[in-house]
């Protein structure tokens, strides 16, 4: 209820404030002060409407993208508790952190001699090759540092649809991000994970999650710790390639969840990439992927279709004008039962 309450007294307080004379007060504080019956009759009325508006958006979207019936199937497998989220940097965006385009461009700032080097390389979505040519500039300790100093703050107010994982998902979640957001979110719902996986902890995941599922998986490492860090050309053929353990670790993982994709481009990317050998080396049927991805005008959706396929991950598209209210849109309804009706 948090998450509806503090837009609900942003729309109050929006109104402008009460004043009296020389003395001026928030809507929202003056009203839950002088009649809070009716200040939260008022709320729980208000987050009813907000629901339903939710669903209505959601159902129309999903209808004329031709999703419908893929997300009511995803609504039953929830239900089953056989779905876990998969979260990408999109869904940390609205609190302030950088995607790594714009992080690593950043950087450049202070190293102008790789600028236009590291700018093409970005253009072509060659993140892994941007990424090493910072590192080798900066050396390791200064590009560690910042990192901390960028996703490693602990951020005080929660924004955006993230804060509706709790509410939805209840068997841990998987990242490749190195922020806090998620333990922050699950522990402002009192819901905090059980335990906590980076680096070589990764091994003992499998094994652990079948006692106590509600854990968090950080594939790629976290801010405050340069061990287990995966972003280099190198550090993701180790973990990746013929003699690493992410894809194994993968495989046992999704051998009976599927995986939603939130916040995650899955354009040039790694665990995509893990996931298509996985479902292609399979010699019994394994379970279906999710992901809600934003249906822009330059997606070739065929194509687009055919490649997610191959790693067995099927698109809920959402239109990209607003991604976070979509975003919130499609979580609200599968937090409301689904759009069966």
């Amino acid at each position: 209820m948090e998450y509806f309450r503090q837009r609900f007294v942003e729309e109050l307080n929006d109104e402008g404030h009460v004043s009296v004379r020389t003395f001026e007060w928030p809507p929202a504080d003056v009203l839950e002060t002088m009649a809070p019956r009716d200040y939260e009759t008022h709320f729980l009325d208000w987050v009813e409407i907000q629901k339903q508006n939710a669903k209505d958006r959601a159902r129309e979207f999903l209808e004329n993208f031709n999703c419908l019936n893929r997300f009511n199937r995803l609504h039953r497998q929830l239900n089953e508790q056989s779905v876990i989220p998969f979260v990408g940097a999109g869904l940390s965006q609205p609190m302030g952190f950088p995607m790594w385009g714009p992080f690593l461009d950043g950087l450049t700032a202070d190293y102008p001699a790789i600028a236009d080097q590291v700018r093409r390389h970005l253009a072509l979505c060659q993140y892994e090759d941007a990424v090493q040519l910072v590192l080798n500039r900066m050396g390791p300790n200064v590009f560690s540092e910042a990192i901390q100093n960028t996703f490693g703050s602990r951020i005080k107010t929660l924004k955006g649809p993230v804060q509706l994982l709790p509410l939805v998902f209840r068997r841990g979640c998987l990242t490749t991000n190195f922020d806090y957001v998620l333990n922050l979110v699950y522990e402002a719902s009192n819901f905090r994970f059980n335990g906590e996986f980076a680096g070589t902890r990764l091994n003992e995941a499998p094994r652990r999650l079948a006692d106590e599922p509600h854990c968090l998986l950080r594939l790629h490492g976290e801010a405050d710790s340069a061990q287990g860090r995966v972003l280099t050309g190198d550090e993701y053929t180790n973990c990746y390639g013929d003699d690493g353990n992410y894809t194994e670790i993968l495989k046992l993982l999704v051998a009976n969840t599927s995986l939603l994709f939130l916040g995650c481009s899955l354009s040039v990317d790694r665990t995509l990439q893990a996931l298509r050998e996985i479902k292609q080396a399979a010699v019994v049927e394994t379970p279906r992927h999710f992901a809600f991805l934003p249906l822009t005008e330059d997606t070739n959706r065929e194509d687009r279709i055919i490649e997610l396929g191959q790693a067995d991950i099927h698109p809920i598209w959402y239109p990209p004008e607003d991604h976070d209210l979509a975003i919130e849109d499609l979580l609200i309804s599968l937090m409301e039962g689904g759009l069966h009706d």
